[in-house]
C-alpha cells in the first residue's frame, strides 16, 4: 500500500470516520427536530387555548382542574330563572286558552298519530306571523318534537274529571282553583312546554307545576269545558 498504510489500516479508518461523521450529523439533525416539533406542539396548545377562551369552552387541563376539585356544574334547570321560565309558561296559557276549543281535536290526533308534522300544522294555525312572533310562541313553534313526545307521555292527562273541571271553573280565586286548573289540558302543556329549549319538558312540567298559574281559564276555554260537561255558570 502506498504511503506506509496497509490496505486493513486505510479501510479501518475510513469506515470509522464515514460511520463518526453520519452518525453525529443524524443526532444533531434529531435533536433538532425533536426540539422544534416540541415548541411547534406547545404553541399549538397554547393558540388552542386561546381560541377557547374566545370562543367560550373552558381548556381541558381547566375542566379536569375543576371536576377534581369536587364542584358541580349548574345543571340544566339553572339555565333558565324562575321569573322567566313564569312569564313564558303564563303567556302560553293565555294563548293555548283563547284557541283551545279550535285546536284541541286535531291536536290530540296529531299526536296519537305520532305525527310531528301535524303537530307543528296545529300550532301554525293559531301561531302569529314569524316576524313578529314573541319568542316564548317561538319556542313551542320551533320544537313539536318535544311537545309531541310529552303529549305521547304518561304525565299528560289529555281528559280531566268534570270535578276537577268544575274546581277550575269556580268564580272565587283559592288555592284549590288554581291547583284544579293547572290539571287541564292546556294549562299542563304550557308547563311542560315553557321552558323548553333551556329544560327538559319534564324539567319545565316540574318546576311550572310547583306554581301554578293564577289567572283564571280563559273565556273560551272556559265555554268548552262548561259545554262538554254541563257545568252551569255561576252567579
Amino acid at each position: 500500500m502506498t504511503h506506509g498504510r496497509n490496505a486493513k489500516t486505510g479501510d479501518h479508518s475510513r469506515s470509522k470516520k464515514g460511520t463518526s461523521l453520519l452518525t453525529g450529523f443524524s443526532e444533531g439533525q434529531e435533536d433538532s427536530l425533536e426540539s422544534r416539533v416540541a415548541r411547534l406542539e406547545a404553541r399549538i396548545e397554547q393558540m388552542q387555548e386561546e381560541i377557547d377562551r374566545l370562543s367560550g369552552v373552558m381548556p381541558a387541563h381547566m375542566q379536569e382542574a375543576l371536576d377534581s376539585s369536587g364542584k358541580k356544574h349548574p345543571g340544566p334547570g339553572k339555565e333558565i330563572s324562575d321569573t322567566e321560565l313564569l312569564l313564558n309558561r303564563d303567556e302560553l296559557v293565555k294563548w293555548l286558552e283563547e284557541y283551545w276549543p279550535r285546536i284541541v281535536k286535531a291536536l290530540l290526533a296529531a299526536a296519537a298519530k305520532n305525527d310531528t308534522r301535524e303537530v307543528a300544522a296545529v300550532l301554525a294555525s293559531i301561531a302569529a306571523a314569524p316576524d313578529i312572533r314573541p319568542t316564548w310562541q317561538g319556542e313551542i313553534m320551533d320544537h313539536p318534537a318535544e311537545l309531541m313526545e310529552y303529549l305521547r307521555s304518561k304525565k299528560f292527562r289529555r281528559k280531566p274529571p268534570k270535578k276537577t273541571v268544575a274546581d277550575a271553573l269556580g268564580l272565587y280565586h283559592s288555592e284549590e282553583r288554581q291547583r284544579a286548573a293547572n290539571r287541564l289540558p292546556a294549562r299542563q302543556i304550557a308547563n311542560a312546554m315553557a321552558g323548553v329549549p333551556k329544560l327538559k319538558w319534564r324539567t319545565s312540567l316540574d318546576r311550572c307545576s310547583e306554581s301554578p298559574c293564577a289567572q283564571r281559564i280563559g273565556y273560551k276555554t272556559a265555554q268548552y269545558y262548561r259545554e262538554l260537561f254541563g257545568i252551569p255558570e255561576e252567579s
